[in-house]
């Protein structure tokens, strides 16, 4: 199975939303945290990746939603 990144934030609080949006919407999405903890989070991003055949509807979830 392929995934797509479909958000990319730096905000812990867009990211838990987002995937909220898309798993109560039925699209199974993953969080992928990139964020240095060892530089008190100030560098990287947190990322929520989706399966390919799914990046479509996460994509128009989340802009009917004005999180993209």
């Amino acid at each position: 199975m392929e995934n797509e990144t479909v958000f990319i934030s730096v905000s812990q609080i867009k990211v838990n939303t987002a995937t909220h949006l898309l798993n109560e919407a039925g699209v199974n999405a993953h969080i992928i945290n990139k964020m240095d903890s060892a530089h008190a989070n100030l560098f990287g991003h947190i990322q929520i990746i989706v399966a390919k055949e799914d990046e479509e509807k996460a994509r128009k979830i989340l802009m009917e939603a004005e999180i993209l």
